[in-house]
């Protein structure tokens, strides 16, 4: 089973950081939804991302400072996707003419 990874929280992180936001249990439950952790986890991953101090550095240096930390891979790996979300859908509104493609398109040529 899947589980949230360094990539995704480095992105997460990065981009509250470049916001001024600060990383807070609420901040990363609303950022987080979709997955399913519950408080004491929430509490734990919000104390473990800022004993870090990571606010001063790129997404990339953030991503290997959370691999590089046991205790904070060890939360992550129960912090699982919720089964009834879809991470990552695609709305679509179209109208008029022409092709309207989420993903790849196969074109075969005459």
């Amino acid at each position: 089973m899947e589980f949230l990874t360094s990539s995704i929280l480095s992105g997460v992180l990065y981009d509250g950081f470049r916001r001024g936001a600060s990383i807070s249990s609420t901040f990363l439950k609303e950022k987080l939804q979709g997955w399913i952790l519950d408080d004491v986890l929430l509490e734990g991953l919000t104390t473990k991302v800022n004993e870090l101090k990571l606010q001063d550095y790129g997404e990339h240096v953030i991503e290997r400072k959370l691999d590089e930390s046991e205790s904070l891979q060890k939360i992550l790996e129960q912090i699982k996707p919720d089964q009834n979300t879809t991470i990552g859908s695609v709305t679509q509104n179209h109208s008029g003419s022409g092709d309207n493609i989420v993903g790849n398109k196969t074109v075969y040529h005459k």
